[in-house]
């Protein structure tokens, strides 16, 4: 059991420098939805069949999928643009398959898209898009 917690320490730790900004563009986002939109965060970086999602939370009655995007800049085009049709239907599978899991269905499921620009040694920019796309 020791051992595979070093293994676990050791592999986080080699992480690659774009997914490191991912993990903290995610926190920031979760950290802006609770305050700023007074969203309840129910779940982060859930791991399901094909993937994960983003974050899960409670807002106005309905539960949201966020999809977060995260880069350094802008010049290779918007983080929005990257989010396509494959990745939209990827979204909607896990959103039935989380929402079954927890017993949720009878709960309106809301896709929410935050693109976040973090340029090195400046501050981020969020760009929030409250249901970017429909199920």
């Amino acid at each position: 059991m020791a051992f595979m917690r070093l293994w676990r320490r050791l592999l986080g730790s080699q992480k690659t420098t774009s997914a490191r900004l991912g993990m903290r563009g995610e926190s920031l986002v979760a950290a802006y939805a609770r305050r700023e939109l007074k969203m309840k965060i129910l779940a982060r970086n859930v791991r399901c069949p094909g993937g994960e999602i983003d974050i899960v939370g409670l807002h106005d009655g309905d539960l949201v999928f966020v999809e977060v995007r995260t880069r350094s800049s802008d010049d290779n085009g918007p983080p929005e643009k990257t989010v396509d049709h494959r990745k939209q239907r990827f979204l909607l599978r896990s959103a039935r398959w989380y929402m079954a899991r927890r017993r949720l269905m009878h709960l309106n499921a809301r896709f929410d898209l935050a693109a976040v620009i973090w340029p090195p040694q400046a501050k981020p920019v969020i760009r929030y898009h409250r249901s970017y796309f429909s199920g």
